[in-house]
């Protein structure tokens, strides 16, 4: 990829990149947004689940807006919104103020779908699940390794910096899509059916909801363990946010290198095997887990290993099932991507928030979902018609 094509590549990663920085960068501030609005660190996680919930629903409007007016127009103004969001949270005096931008800047988050409409629009067919394989590898890479980001932002400016940082980013890449998107450029295949003519196609096809089925099991496992993991490791670990942000960074490096081992499966097996062996993983880190939580044997250390196998199996297993899915709606990949998104994203946001109330129990809860996630995962595959 060169020239423009790169330009092109750039665009979509950092529209992937930046849809996560409001969640994941958050995260080592969650003390200092206790004691700010003198709420309970458990129900400021909780308002992480409600960006996402406002996020998946707000990819139901974004996708199929984007069909019919054009990616660029839509990027562009939900762009924005996201910036009036953020910069709304950080002059925020009181909770209640905060969650309402907060719900302003997950709407105008909901661009993030745009990213895959993109990859079926400004790529060939065969680079397709190549490109969207780097891109999903770097921006799991980036929400591993954003706590750290979010840490310096933290100890820098206090929580408000996460936002400003936020803000400034979107204001840098609405400029790059500005530049490197042309307007009305929407689906250059773009078929002349209405959005709900399309909505109900993508509802109808069970192909295509059993591939984004297995992406939101898998995504639910590793979004519960990522936004707990602020609990687990500085709340019971009394590890500073420093360590905690290191710990991720670790995290992020083998997501990264769990992106190669996966780009080179590509070239060599089938997709499906690709989800398999994804979902193999995915169920050996909850049996290592649940062993971990029997045997009373829980430090940074061991709670480290299940938490990485299970960035191999996302990084397996995410953008294949994607991929075979968009494959089955290339001509409307807007409103195909945003049904997608929102199965993937609701999901995470129920799973998350009922994680969160589960106490005590909360890692073995999460050891227990990825078992039967990934079982959940290889039924659903076997029966996906080749």
């Amino acid at each position: 990829m060169f020239g423009s094509s790169l330009s092109r590549f750039i665009l979509i990663t950092c529209i992937s990149l930046i849809s996560f920085f409001p969640i994941n960068i958050l995260l080592p501030s969650f003390p200092a947004l206790s004691a700010k609005f003198d709420t309970p660190s458990a129900d400021i996680a909780l308002s992480i689940s409600l960006f996402t919930l406002v996020f998946s629903v707000s990819q139901l409007i974004a996708g199929p807006l984007s069909d019919k007016w054009g990616r660029k127009e839509v990027l562009i103004g939900c762009i924005t919104l996201a910036i009036l969001g953020a910069i709304g949270c950080a002059l925020a005096t009181d909770y209640l103020t905060f969650l309402l931008f907060r719900s302003v800047q997950a709407m105008g988050c909901g661009f993030f779908v745009l990213g895959h409409a993109l990859v079926e629009d400004l790529f060939e067919e065969q680079d397709r699940a190549r490109v969207r394989l780097y891109y999903m590898t770097l921006s799991g890479s980036f929400v591993a390794l954003s706590p750290l980001i979010g840490s310096w932002l933290q100890t820098t400016f206090d929580w408000q910096g996460t936002f400003y940082g936020f803000a400034v980013m979107a204001l840098g890449m609405l400029i790059h899509a500005f530049c490197v998107l042309p307007c009305k450029s929407a689906s250059p295949h773009r078929a002349a059916v209405s959005i709900l003519g399309t909505l109900k196609a993508v509802a109808s096809n069970r192909d295509f909801l059993r591939y984004w089925w297995i992406a939101a099991l898998v995504f639910a496992c590793y979004f519960a363990l990522i936004s707990v993991t602020p609990m687990i490791f500085m709340d019971e670990l009394k590890l500073s946010e420093y360590q905690y942000a290191l710990v991720l960074m670790v995290y992020g490096v083998v997501y990264l290198l769990g992106g190669v081992a996966a780009s080179y499966l590509q070239k060599r097996i089938s997709l499906s095997r690709q989800i398999n062996i994804g979902l193999g993983l995915l169920c050996v880190a909850g049996v290592l887990l649940t062993l971990i939580l029997m045997w009373d044997a829980i430090t940074t250390v061991t709670l480290l290993i299940p938490m990485l196998i299970s960035a191999l199996a996302v990084t397996l297993v995410r953008p294949a099932a994607i991929s075979a899915a968009m494959l089955l709606f290339s001509n409307s990949a807007g409103t195909a991507a945003s049904a997608g998104n929102s199965i993937m994203f609701l999901t995470a946001a129920v799973s998350s928030a009922a994680l969160a109330q589960t106490g005590t129990h909360l890692l073995m809860v999460i050891a227990l979902s990825f078992i039967v996630f990934s079982l959940w995962g290889w039924l659903t595959n076997a029966r996906i018609t080749r």
